[in-house]
């Protein structure tokens, strides 16, 4: 099945959430510098994006990305369907 932005958007955002300490009140443009994420979450979110979706992600595409929206974005151009793992 194929995520819509959408989809993609709120799924990230939950993972944002359950295991990087986002608030509630966060949403898909919350930046990832209004969150204080430092370089070692955009490492870890890098692996445990990547792994989730079967795609390889640099440190420097996710810290371009800046938020959930701008991941989302980045997942799908390079053609992230759903989750896979």
């Amino acid at each position: 099945m194929t995520m819509t932005t959408t989809q993609l958007e709120q799924q990230i955002l939950d993972h944002l959430r359950e295991q990087y300490a986002a608030p509630p009140e966060s949403t898909p443009e919350t930046t990832f510098e209004a969150l204080e994420y430092d370089s070692l979450v955009v490492v870890e979110l890098s692996l445990s994006l990547g792994k989730m979706y079967a795609v390889e992600l640099e440190d420097a595409e996710i810290k371009e990305a800046g938020s959930a929206a701008g991941l989302a974005a980045l997942l799908l151009a390079k053609g992230v369907t759903g989750v896979t793992g």
